[in-house]
């Protein structure tokens, strides 16, 4: 067998996420593929992490702890040459690792395509994938010094568009809900990559100590966020003729309030080509907003679906942005037969 999971786009809720708050996630058609490698042995903090966190609750010698160490997986899809563009390569490693090694466990010689689907179908699978690649992937991540969400492990599990929260801390993975979604047809979306790759983690702990020095105007700013990406998720599931309307106003109210959140913790959290490519938008009907920590990585701009979006793409090339061919993966972390 191979896993393959994919990437992801944080539209809204960032840093907020961390609070509860909602979060609007994409999975994206950029994929990690995971392989059993004869005589390997992990060496990425995430597949170590996996096969700790299997090892944890299974025992060192149990089949899927022992296949996590043997486990090599190419996320090469979610990099332009070596230049991190900011899917959630390390999300979607995790999740494909898990998958794979836990599936090993199970049927170490599933050879044929309906095992194969039956398995990855199962949805008690599914959610201990889930609940091993959160823990496994909060335990790497906060090695780096900020655990994060989960919300990009839940779309590289889930696939599609999702609504996710965190919904309690009393464990390391913690307990999370996820809604599935649909992005309305009468809304465009054009990710771009600002040209510059981000540092999550150090932004996440910049926050964080602002936060602590200015809890006034961070909180004000988180609760911007928060309201912002609820109104996202709600316009998503609105009726077809309100839907672009509500989607891309609650975008334009989000990237505001990534603006408000960037003063306030005195870093820069929205790069100028964004900034370039909001005003250009606007000239669509759209607006653009940065995704995840911001800072750099992906960025997305948003017109309606009767707008020309070969301008508007030609626009957003001359703010300084450059647009990438990224489409939402409704298929989630996947297993199949082994075809090389």
């Amino acid at each position: 067998m191979i896993a393959t999971a994919p990437g992801k786009l944080i539209v809204t809720g960032e840093y907020a996420v961390l609070d509860g708050a909602p979060a609007l996630v994409l999975a994206i058609d950029r994929r990690a593929v995971a392989r059993i490698a004869t005589g390997a042995h992990g060496s990425s903090p995430f597949l170590l992490a996996v096969a700790d966190e299997l090892a944890r609750r299974r025992g060192a010698d149990n089949p899927a702890a022992r296949a996590a160490l043997a486990i090599r997986v190419d996320s090469s899809a979610c990099y332009d040459g070596t230049l991190k563009l900011g899917l959630g390569s390390s999300a979607a490693v995790t999740v494909a690792a898990t998958a794979l090694a836990l599936a090993h466990e199970i049927r170490s010689d599933l050879v044929s395509a309906h095992e194969v689907q039956e398995l990855r179908s199962d949805p008690v699978f599914a959610r201990e994938v889930l609940s091993v690649a959160l823990a496994a992937h909060a335990s790497a991540q906060g090695a780096k010094g900020a655990r994060g969400s989960g919300a990009d492990v839940a779309a590289a599990v889930h696939g599609g568009v999702i609504e996710f929260a965190v919904t309690a801390h009393e464990d390391p993975a913690g307990s999370v809900r996820v809604v599935r979604k649909s992005w309305p047809a009468s809304v465009r979306l054009i990710p771009f990559f600002t040209g510059v790759a981000a540092d999550t983690a150090t932004l996440v702990a910049t926050v964080t100590a602002a936060r602590a020095a200015n809890p006034v105007a961070i909180d004000a700013a988180f609760t911007a966020i928060a309201d912002a990406s609820r109104a996202a998720s709600a316009a998503v599931t609105a009726p077809a003729d309100l839907a672009a309307t509500a989607l891309i106003s609650a975008l334009a109210l989000a990237g505001s309030a990534i603006d408000r959140l960037g003063v306030a913790a005195g870093v820069a959290l929205v790069p100028a080509c964004v900034t370039a490519a909001r005003s250009a938008m606007s000239r669509f009907g759209g607006t653009a907003k940065t995704t995840g920590a911001g800072g750099g990585d992906i960025g997305i701009a948003a017109i309606p679906a009767a707008a020309d979006a070969t301008a508007a793409t030609r626009a957003l090339i001359e703010a300084g942005c450059r647009p990438l061919a990224l489409s939402v993966d409704n298929a989630g972390v996947d297993l199949r037969p082994n075809a090389s």
